[in-house]
């Protein structure tokens, strides 16, 4: 029979050849059957080839073929899918060349926020009246946003020119610079085309409660942590395919210039400045709203409020380089915890997602035992506070479960859990939202008797939890606050305090961190496992210069921790354990300690001087080192050594959680890091993102589209 179970075939015959063959048992009907379903397969791999034409329809093994055909060369497929990119290729080369064109050609390639700026047009140079050459302001008015005449002298009296300043946004001339192009040198030559890049991505934090500054009543972060973190732009769509980036289309922390003129374009009578402006007001990357009603731009104002300097009577003022909002004397909300009454939206930049945040984990979430349900915990709901959902679940008996947060609420309290033998309990946040749970001292979490699973998953942790029992615990998307808390300056509150700490030891315990953020583990030799997997780990710092043990059975790094599995991690601190059954590609920022040498591996990490770890394959600086004396063909001094150790630290854009740039490589670290992973990719928490192949992937493609004779150069904004 056909697949669509009719037989075509037997319907067309006369009706009375089919009587006829039903009275015989309908052996004619079976055998037009068979040749019907064959017509059928004919049908579809006729169509299939049909299909095959178009690099949009055609089968994933067509693809390859079709990009040959197109002289299309293979890159890495990280952000852009190879069909995207056979598909686009026609495109690109149409407008080879344009610099609007290789801007987008960096952003699908890359997946970053691209902007491309053609530095020979900003090189000063003589007027020829033969060939007039200049972009002169349609207003000579100061507070407009005017360009210059790039062929003369800057225009003092335009303050928003000034701020743009050798950013990627410049406008102004600039004399020849005859160096390599670099982030942030060599710039300015007639061969050099700069490709601006924003790494970060951005983050929408919809509707959460902000945070009041201690000893400044009037004064709020919109950072839930309390501490100072500049607030994003959320991009905006370009105005068409021919038009550079602005400001307002990349993923970038917000100029406060550009910010104010955002507003005054705001309040301006002309419809379509309004509609041009992207940072301020619903819909966008900063909004506020206070008893249900969004403030107006119109009572916005753009301060700097570092010096916690109250606005006028009517007026909110909002400093975006600090993250900070600030209300005029007598007109402060009355409370932050009722969403209902002050709330506020911002974007924020991290490097991945990881950690918890409103991002996409659908396709990480742990799917439950079959028997739970759900318990759902939410500011409007009719359970508002953990304590509720956890008495509930008590209540019932304890059965499997799962309490489901549904908002960017402030939940907090103490969650202590005790759970049955064979028990199953998992406090999820909804798909897009980031709980914050504020914790009163040390929760715990354990188990009454036997063994059972806890998981934790979506979460921004303010505290710390004992573990004990045969618990497996899985902490996945989450923060725990290095320090518990932050100040407003952005240290640490309790740098000496733990995040995870176990009281009563048991061989059953097992923990595993999954993208997440914490500070320091305690776990005794005896407790079980750890297992570590695309995660930061730090100790924040106590003083100066000294490594704090990350990972360790105590605070003193006397007593090792359990047998470690770590992978794609960074951890900040010193490592003390009792086996290292596997390590790779991961970042030990501090001297890793393992007691059995003779189990474990170590592969494609970085290691510190003065580990010692079980046998090691491919690791820094240890690599390096036999690199460069077998090209020497000799034994290195020990100046040599020295020198390649320095080299390849680890250097980081910032090591201080809240930063948008935390544990993030820096520019200068060494090409063995950024390219140390087992895939090409850099080492640490954050080599899912291959970087590294990204780059690799726009040179190719720059090879191919660049006008010949530019010299490219990649200018990390982020």
């Amino acid at each position: 029979m056909s697949s669509s179970g009719e037989n075509r075939l037997y319907n067309l015959l006369p009706a009375i050849y089919r009587i006829r063959d039903e009275e015989k048992g309908g052996p004619l009907r079976s055998l037009l059957g068979i040749i019907d379903e064959q017509i059928e397969n004919i049908h579809g791999d006729i169509e299939g080839l049909y299909e095959d034409w178009f690099i949009e329809t055609c089968a994933d093994w067509v693809i390859p073929y079709i990009g040959d055909m197109v002289g299309n060369k293979p890159l890495h497929e990280i952000k852009q899918l190879r069909r995207t990119d056979v598909a686009k290729t026609i495109y690109y080369r149409r407008r080879k060349g344009a610099a609007a064109m290789l801007e987008e050609l960096a952003r699908d390639v890359t997946g970053w926020g691209a902007h491309v700026v053609e530095f020979f047009q900003l090189l000063s140079w003589t007027q020829n009246l033969n060939h007039l050459r200049y972009d002169i302001a349609g207003s000579h008015d100061p507070a407009s946003m005017p360009y210059v005449d790039r062929v003369g002298t800057v225009n003092l009296r335009s303050m928003d020119v000034l701020d743009r300043l050798d950013g990627p946004f410049d406008i102004i001339s600039h004399n020849v610079d005859i160096r390599p192009i670099e982030d942030c040198e060599g710039w300015y030559n007639i061969r050099k085309i700069g490709f601006f890049l924003w790494r970060l991505n951005y983050y929408v934090l919809s509707g959460a409660p902000p945070r009041d500054v201690a000893g400044h009543p009037g004064f709020y972060t919109f950072s839930r942590l309390g501490n100072k973190a500049p607030l994003f732009n959320k991009p905006r769509p370009e105005a068409g395919e021919t038009a550079l980036a602005g400001e307002t289309q990349v993923p970038g922390p917000i100029r406060p210039m550009a910010f104010e003129r955002d507003l005054d374009a705001y309040r301006s009578e002309t419809a379509q400045n309004a509609a041009n402006s992207g940072y301020y007001g619903p819909g966008r990357g900063v909004n506020i709203e206070v008893d249900g009603k969004p403030v107006t731009p119109q009572e916005v104002v753009a301060m700097d409020l570092t010096g916690f300097e109250h606005p006028p009577s009517g007026k909110v003022a909002v400093d975006v380089r600090s993250g900070l909002l600030g209300f005029a004397k007598g007109e402060e909300p009355s409370t932050t915890d009722d969403l209902d009454t002050f709330s506020v939206t911002h974007t924020y930049g991290f490097s991945a997602d990881i950690g918890g945040g409103p991002y996409e984990r659908r396709q990480d979430m742990i799917e439950p035992v079959p028997e739970a349900l759900d318990i759902d915990v939410a500011r409007d709901g009719d359970i508002k506070t953990i304590q509720g959902a956890l008495d509930k679940w008590e209540e019932e008996g304890k059965p499997p479960r799962v309490i489901k947060f549904h908002d960017n609420g402030v939940y907090g309290g103490n969650v202590d859990i005790s759970l049955p033998d064979q028990g199953w309990l998992a406090l999820q946040a909804d798909n897009g939202v980031w709980p914050d749970v504020r914790l009163v001292g040390v929760s715990s979490l354990g188990v009454e008797t036997g063994v059972a699973t806890l998981i934790l998953d979506g979460f921004l942790i303010e505290g710390a939890f004992e573990l004990s029992g045969g618990l497996h615990l899985t902490l996945q998307h989450c923060t725990l606050v290095p320090g518990r808390m932050l100040r407003f300056t952005g240290q640490a509150m309790f740098p000496d305090r733990d995040s995870l700490t176990v009281g009563k030891a048991c061989d059953e315990l097992t923990v595993a961190v999954k993208k997440c953020v914490t500070g320091t583990i305690r776990m005794p030799a005896d407790g079980g496992c750890l297992r570590v997997e695309e995660s930061v780990i730090q100790p924040p710092p106590q003083k100066s210069g000294e490594v704090e043990f990350a990972i360790a059975g105590n605070d003193e790094g006397t007593d090792p921790g359990p047998p470690l599995h770590i992978r794609r991690s960074t951890v900040l601190g010193s490592v003390f354990v009792r086996e290292l059954e596997l390590a790779s590609d991961t970042l030990f920022c501090g001297p890793v300690k393992v007691l059995r040498h003779q189990e474990g591996c170590v592969r494609f990490c970085y290691i510190p001087e003065g580990s010692v770890t079980p046998r090691r394959y491919r690791c820094q600086p240890e690599m390096a080192e036999k690199t460069e004396g077998a090209e020497l063909k000799r034994d290195l001094t020990e100046g040599e050594i020295a020198v390649i150790k320095a080299r390849l630290e680890p250097r980081f854009t910032s090591m201080d959680y809240g930063e948008p740039g935390y544990a993030q490589l820096g520019h200068g670290c060494a090409e063995e890091i950024r390219a140390g992973a087992e895939d090409g990719a850099e080492m640490g928490a954050f080599c899912s993102l291959k970087q590294h192949q990204r780059e690799a992937s726009l040179n190719i493609r720059l090879k191919e589209y660049l006008p010949f004779g530019l010299e490219p150069g990649f200018i990390h904004t982020t």
